[in-house]
């Protein structure tokens, strides 16, 4: 099967050949992460025009997940059929720094500079821009992201997080569309999403919650919603 890793080999998948994608990295200063990869993937309906700014999926793994089998089919369908980009970082957890609030799940201590640095680095490499950023999380990667769309709003137009391993409560307004969600059997996770979905409500906070019918994995369907939701935000 040609391109099995994009792909996943399933039948009848349409390969956009004319896509740029691949695997490349950044130097960090954070130990575990010293060399931060990173997958991106940049369809052929994307024209690489400077004069034009284009939307970004960022999709974020759960713990020490890596951003090029995280990115699904579906995403990338996504993707060309809707003029977006894709970025996912591969963040490796640096435990000795998560009791400190430290370690990459809190963007503003170095894990958001490193994610701003990439985008700009496949902005340089692809003579492309991008704005509107749309986070899409799962468990730590949840994490990151609702921490990094109340922390740098302005870059930021929605964000799908699901099942986020940590509870992150939005202490002001923030003109970003929330998707939260979680399973219905993840039950020492479901008050963490409640969290925030009750905060952001309490702040008129554009937000969404919702339980699928899982433990703590990620499903076809969260996929498949958090994609007609990232479609439907202006």
């Amino acid at each position: 099967c040609v391109f099995a890793v994009l792909a996943g080999c399933a039948g009848n998948v349409a390969i956009d050949t004319d896509a740029v994608y691949g695997v490349a990295s950044i130097q960090t200063d954070n130990y575990a992460n010293e060399t931060l990869e990173y997958y991106y993937y940049i369809p052929s309906s994307v024209i690489y025009d400077a004069a034009v700014s284009y939307p970004l999926l960022i999709a974020v793994p759960g713990l020490s997940g890596h951003g090029e089998n995280f990115v699904s089919q579906s995403m990338r369908d996504f993707a060309a059929e809707n003029g977006f980009a894709v970025v996912a970082p591969s963040f490796q957890f640096d435990e000795r720094n998560w009791d400190s609030q430290q370690s990459y799940q809190y963007p503003w201590v170095w894990s958001g500079d490193a994610l701003i640095d990439i985008v700009e680095q496949v902005e340089l490499d692809n003579g492309i821009t991008f704005s509107d950023w749309y986070l899409f999380g799962f468990s730590a990667g949840a994490q990151f992201s609702l921490r990094f769309c109340v922390w740098q709003p302005d870059l930021c137009a929605a964000c799908a997080a699901h099942g986020s391993g940590g509870t992150v409560i939005p202490e002001e307004y923030v003109d970003v569309a929330f998707f939260v969600t979680v399973g219905n059997q993840d039950t020492s996770r479901i008050p963490k999403a409640q969290a925030f979905y009750n905060a952001a409500r309490y702040l008129g906070i554009d937000v969404i919650y919702e339980e699928y019918g899982v433990g703590h994995q990620l499903s076809y369907g969260q996929i498949d919603d958090s994609l007609e939701f990232f479609s439907g935000v202006d």
